[in-house]
């Protein structure tokens, strides 16, 4: 396998492996702002094309489909990734995601890919599940298959060490970056949230994630029953795909139907949070926390858990607060507080603002090119 080493070589050939083909705007953005005349991309992606084609296709990345539909299907998918790596040189791979990581992960070894690199998405939930194989499985990706671990929060790089038992030598912090320009022409767009919910008039708490345990809005609705039983002229508000019918079942019986909207899943996700006052967001676990730079980069104050990113960049009452943890009363109180500083809104607004600019895509994308290149610059030498 030719290294990159070699000055003959342009570009330093480089493949994504996923384990869906939808839409993925990060995977998108990383692309599009690094330094394309260094790196030829590809993208595999274990299941069948549901968009990212379409997507990648505005780049010029091609995407292949490896028809993976369940775990029987393992064996032949990691036959036909090492075909890939070996037949086109693959000189970096990074996977996403478990059956991605292991499949592709193991593919590049025995393709002798030179850099191998695991990314921490879901793996700050791992340790909630208190399964030990699913936690060795995770793991594993980090401890033995990969050479990189890329860790998108000191936290995240944590829990890699602590639970995953991934050697911290193995692990570097690469912070996820932003299209903040793009993400703020989204939310600039025609918006009749407010007036679609009657809440044109009231102050609205907004949160946003998939409804599953981890996001933790069951204990975020007990908490704002609790912080705004007095409170006429404050809305809970949260937007994510998912059964609701068991959360609105907790706000029918809470009595606060009329002061608590799950509004589903949006397409015009920006402008809804456009419309919130608050970013409100109780979850139990991130890696990094998406959500936070997008709310920051419109101006809106946050008041979360202490997960991902958030403990680096938020400082309470400066940029919003943190809460102690995800109980409901430490959400009820965080709520409270949060309420209570509504004239320094716009000034922690605008502190929040200040913080994007650290994740502003170009500038986390040229960092993480870098380390893409020395890692090959290193590891091709044990390929040459």
């Amino acid at each position: 396998m030719s290294s990159y080493l070699d000055e003959t070589a342009s570009q330093a050939r480089f493949c994504h492996v996923l384990d869906n083909c939808t839409p993925n705007p990060l995977l998108f953005n990383s692309i599009e702002f690094s330094d394309r005349e260094k790196f030829d991309y590809r993208i595999v992606t274990l299941r069948a094309d549901a968009g990212l084609t379409e997507q990648m296709a505005e780049i010029g990345i091609p995407v292949r489909s490896l028809g993976y539909t369940s775990r029987k299907n393992a064996f032949g998918a990691l036959l036909k990734l090492y075909s890939i790596f070996r037949k086109e040189r693959i000189e970096i791979v990074q996977t996403h995601l478990m059956d991605a990581s292991l499949i592709g992960l193991m593919a590049a070894r025995l393709a002798r890919v030179p850099v191998t690199i695991f990314t921490g998405h879901h793996s700050s939930e791992t340790p909630l599940y208190h399964r030990k194989l699913l936690t060795f499985v995770d793991g594993s990706c980090g401890r033995f298959l990969a050479k990189h671990t890329i860790a998108p929060s000191k936290q995240m790089r944590d829990v890699f060490v602590r639970d995953l038992k991934v050697p911290e030598r193995k692990i570097s912090v690469l912070y996820h970056g932003f299209d903040l320009d793009g993400w703020r022409e989204k939310a600039r767009q025609t918006n009749n949230f407010r007036r679609e919910f009657d809440i044109d008039d009231k102050i609205v708490l907004g949160a946003v994630g998939r409804l599953y345990r981890l996001k933790n809005f069951e204990n975020l609705i007990k908490g704002f029953a609790k912080a705004a039983a007095d409170r006429s002229d404050v809305v809970l508000a949260i937007a994510g795909a998912g059964d609701r019918s068991g959360l609105q079942r907790l706000v029918d019986s809470l009595g606060i139907t009329d002061e608590v909207f799950l509004v589903g899943s949006r397409t015009d996700i920006a402008s809804v949070m456009q419309s919130f006052d608050v970013l409100v967001h109780p979850s139990l676990a991130e890696s990094f926390g998406m959500i936070f730079i997008e709310a920051f980069a419109l101006g809106k104050p946050i008041l979360t858990t202490k997960v991902g990113v958030a403990p680096e960049i938020i400082v309470d009452g400066e940029n919003g607060f943190l809460m102690e943890d995800g109980e409901p009363d430490s959400i009820a109180d965080g709520i409270t507080k949060i309420l209570a500083s509504k004239e320094r809104w716009k000034i922690m607004g605008d502190n929040g603002i200040a913080v994007t600019e650290r994740f502003e895509v170009r500038k986390t994308q040229a960092v993480c090119d870098e380390a893409y290149l020395q890692w090959l610059r290193k590891d091709s030498r044990y390929f040459g």
